[in-house]
């Protein structure tokens, strides 16, 4: 099989951070701060790249493995914490897959498809990427190429012509931070699972041409492109309509454009943009959860002959699941304990003379602040969150103690 490009691998990432997030979650984060969810922005961007620069030079490190963040806790951690990293990240794949096609068919309803098709229509979507994915990951990531491509367009087209008709209204930016610092962190923590989709990236190594010098490019630039496109579409957010009126609003970029009586074509685009970012990050995602779980399978010999099905299939329960958002908490869970740990991995490969092509710069220093915000950001998940992820860790637990048993017995 022909390896992907860097190009590719740039897209396949950015088609799972840049998607429903944004488009979704961004009216929500300006609610809890206001304002300031500009800086809330700011922050988890910063955030963010700690985590990514630390995920670059783990990639660079150990370059034969597909898992991603699960890998690299793997093999500087040792079995359990690597295997409890792989079952939260599964989960998370799983259950924000299946979220996503949900949103694909909310909008489809709203376009006027009968709601009684809401969920045959998720399962569809699922069932049409899945068998996509199967066709194998360059056509993904030629797919993803296009879809990023137009949500990108439409979200500079968003941040251009709201500025534009809109004007600067520096009234809307006063009071900045309306619900103080408590404000700020839950603005924060919602920008965070907007930017969290890079990892997919980390788990092309093995498939991408040169990938341990590729890859880590990939990361930074993803991150770089993200954050500028992230930040402009808030301020402008901020900038044309007063915080109270978001709410939480689903539709937060099309409820901006039509209360500045934007031209209905920009109102549709973003409409449409909206639809195919649901499809973009539900592709990546299966990408991403099938890679993990084939490589979590390998290393601890799990009965799964078939990674993508199962993958597929548990996305597909997890549609019927009713709440769909909170059962997703233990997902934000595993996913910022997955990243917590990135830090102390970097710190152990250098320990054990580890050298990879890239270097994460700025060592002890950063590994330690993307530590400390990892924390801060885990508390800040809330108690709702925080007893489901220690549910959800203690279940890992009593599966990986059980694998254990089973091996040792044959």
């Amino acid at each position: 099989m022909k390896k992907l490009t860097f190009w590719q691998a740039l897209f396949i990432g950015l088609g799972n951070i840049i998607g429903a997030g944004i488009f979704v979650m961004a009216g929500a984060t300006i609610s809890a701060a206001g304002p300031g969810a500009i800086l809330a922005f700011v922050i988890t961007a910063i955030y963010a790249m700690t985590v990514g620069l630390n995920s670059a030079e783990l990639s660079s490190i150990y370059t034969d493995v597909e898992g991603g963040v699960y890998s690299f806790t793997l093999k500087t951690l040792g079995g359990m914490s690597g295997f409890l990293v792989g079952w939260f990240r599964v989960i998370a794949y799983s259950i924000s897959g299946a979220a996503t096609a949900l949103g694909f068919s909310g909008y489809m309803t709203q376009l006027g498809i009968p709601s009684i098709l809401y969920y045959p229509m998720a399962v569809i979507l699922i069932v049409v990427l899945l068998f996509l994915n199967y066709l194998g990951l360059r056509l993904v990531a030629n797919v993803e190429t296009i879809l990023v491509l137009v949500n990108l367009f439409s979200l500079i087209m968003f941040t251009v012509s709201t500025l534009v008709i809109a004007g600067v209204r520096v009234h809307n930016f006063t009071p900045f931070l309306p619900h103080g610092v408590t404000g700020l962190f839950l603005a924060s923590n919602l920008a965070f699972f907007a930017y969290s989709g890079f990892n997919t990236i980390a788990t092309l190594t093995p498939s991408t041409e040169n990938g341990e010098k590729v890859i880590p490019r990939a990361i930074v630039w993803s991150l770089v492109i993200t954050s500028l496109i992230y930040i402009s579409v808030i301020f402008a957010m901020v900038d044309a309509v007063p915080y109270t009126y978001y709410g939480l609003s689903s539709a937060p970029l099309s409820l901006t454009l039509s209360s500045i009586h934007a031209p209905s074509v920009i109102y549709y685009v973003i409409g449409a943009s909206a639809l195919i970012a649901t499809v973009s990050v539900t592709l990546s995602i299966i990408v991403a959860g099938q890679r993990t779980l084939d490589q979590l399978s390998k290393d601890f010999q799990l009965p799964v002959r078939h990674p993508l099905i199962l993958v597929g299939a548990i996305m597909v329960v997890s549609l019927f699941l009713g709440n769909v958002e909170s059962i997703a908490l233990a997902s934000n869970f595993g996913i910022v304990f997955s990243y917590m740990l990135t830090g102390l991995e970097v710190m152990i490969s250098r320990h054990r003379g580890l050298r990879g092509v890239f270097r994460s710069p700025g060592y002890p220093i950063l590994q330690l602040i993307s530590t400390a915000l990892s924390a801060v950001f885990l508390i800040s998940l809330g108690i709702q969150s925080l007893e489901i992820g220690v549910v959800t860790l203690f279940l890992g637990i009593l599966v990986y103690e059980a694998l254990r048993e089973t091996r040792l017995r044959k």
